[in-house]
């Protein structure tokens, strides 16, 4: 028997909560979670995975933290796998590489992809799970909406600007003869018909439109049809491609967008009162037992939930993705994943505003419901802006 095997035995219970392995000098070696912890932490005395037995064969303590639910036990457990960085833990250790898309700020936009939050940018799409193929995609939907992919020192001249005994211009790259860009730079397009391939690209990334990967598909069956398989395969590849980062960028923001909700557990034997969890943007920001409705405990319940909903985003710890530190991102997509693989979760859900009516006693309000095609402000200041320096 391990040496640890008894103290789990005696005083672990099976119930919700975080789990520590600690080594000689009292650093955390690995952190865990369950919903039954005495079960789980017996079982790793009874594996037999090499991983495992060498995490035994150096740990000198064990230490576990209850807490009321499963899903403060994930968010635990993840937060201390951040703060400790132990070694034999795998998952959640590192943060994963994001990415944003910006709009540059230019005469003729751009499509450039960073792996920092873009300042100063009118339109910024993100942040979502970044990969290396980010460049070459961001390459194919600007080839498929008719948006300039060149350097940002190469000069524009719109053919709406006024240039008196203006010589005439070259395009600047074979793609204006291959008909995947207008040519701003050689003055073959007026800034208004350009910006509707910068809004058209901006609009398959919100998940509003399938123009690019239409036109995309027609010239794969094309190629097919004039036996030309391996034209063929690369615009498979080029499709493929901007579906995989669209999927990407549209579910981040459906996740930020969608998953403000107070959950509702069911009551405990301990409590006896169901449990209650704000989510915002996917990130929890309290849990606590629900009160009898229209009682003080309640009302003031009710006035905390309402102040953390309605803080402005400086003041919230972690709530604003483009400032929020690192391991904030990571950790709603953890909720975000709990969230999808617990699908009689979605049923124990309510809006906000209701849990809160229904903790002070009064009728829920009827919650509107936000329109997907929402304009995007930022666009349409970009776009009505039909003035831009060279450049």
């Amino acid at each position: 028997m391990h040496p640890l095997e008894p103290t789990v035995r005696e005083q672990a219970r099976n119930e919700p909560g975080v789990y520590r392995f600690t080594g000689p000098r009292g650093e955390v070696l690995y952190v865990g979670k369950s919903v039954r912890l005495r079960t789980r932490l017996l079982e790793h005395f009874r594996s037999s995975r090499t991983r495992t037995r060498e995490l035994l064969r150096v740990a000198r303590g064990v230490e576990w933290d209850p807490v009321p639910s499963e899903l403060e036990a994930l968010v635990l457990e993840f937060r201390q796998i951040r703060m400790f960085s132990p070694r034999f833990n795998v998952r959640h250790r590192r943060e994963r590489r994001w990415a944003w898309i910006r709009v540059t700020d230019e005469a003729a936009p751009r499509l450039v992809a960073s792996r920092r939050p873009p300042a100063g940018s009118p339109v910024v799409i993100g942040p979502f799970p970044g990969t290396r193929s980010l460049p070459t995609t961001l390459r194919d939907l600007a080839h498929a909406t008719g948006v300039r992919d060149c350097s940002s020192a190469q000069p524009i001249h719109l053919g709406d600007q006024l240039e008196l005994l203006a010589p005439p211009r070259a395009p600047g790259c074979p793609r204006a003869s291959l008909g995947s860009c207008p040519a701003p730079c050689a003055g073959q397009v007026t800034r208004a018909d350009y910006m509707k391939g910068v809004r058209e690209a901006v609009a398959f990334l919100r998940g509003n439109t399938d123009g690019p990967l239409l036109r995309i598909r027609d010239r794969m069956l094309a190629a097919s049809r004039r036996r030309s398989f391996e034209s063929a395969a690369r615009w498979r590849e080029r499709h493929d491609r901007l579906v995989r980062l669209r999927e990407r960028v549209v579910e981040h923001r459906r996740v930020l967008d969608e998953l403000t909700v107070v959950l509702r557990d069911p009551p405990d034997e301990a409590e006896g009162r169901p449990r209650l969890h704000l989510v915002m943007g996917a990130r929890l920001l309290t849990s606590a037992f629900e009160p009898p409705p229209g009682s003080p405990e309640a009302r003031a319940l009710a006035r905390r939930l309402h102040g953390l909903l309605h803080l402005p985003g400086g003041e919230l710890p972690l709530a604003d993705a483009r400032g929020a530190p690192v391991g904030a991102r990571e950790e709603r997509f953890v909720v975000a994943e709990w969230f999808r693989t617990r699908q009689e979760a979605a049923a124990r859900c309510e809006p906000p505003g209701e849990a809160i009516a229904r903790l002070r006693g009064e009728a829920a309000p009827r919650v509107p419901r936000r329109r997907p095609d929402h304009p995007d402000p930022a666009m349409a200041r970009m776009c009505s802006n039909s003035a831009g320096s060279t450049g």
